[in-house]
């Protein structure tokens, strides 16, 4: 059965789009990132509407690829809308 981001995946994702499909997907809340990568909620809440963009450590973009079960090429550019 294909997943949902299976479907898209060819598709051009911007960042926001592609994190909130991915956070949902995964079953997982804005808070739940946030506290995983030790940031507010609000900032997780900007990356899903492009208002900005991660700026995260190598700890935090290693965490934020395990919880969101990806790898560093799955993420798409996070260009500003």
């Amino acid at each position: 059965m294909l997943t949902l981001l299976k479907l898209v995946e060819n598709l051009e994702l911007s960042f926001s789009q592609w994190f909130l499909l991915t956070r949902r997907t995964q079953g997982l809340t804005q808070d739940d990132v946030a506290e995983a990568l030790g940031i507010s909620g609000q900032s997780v809440s900007n990356w899903e509407r492009g208002r900005s963009i991660p700026t995260l450590t190598i700890d935090q973009i290693k965490t934020l690829c395990r919880i969101l079960n990806c790898t560093l090429d799955d993420i798409p550019n996070a260009d500003v809308e």
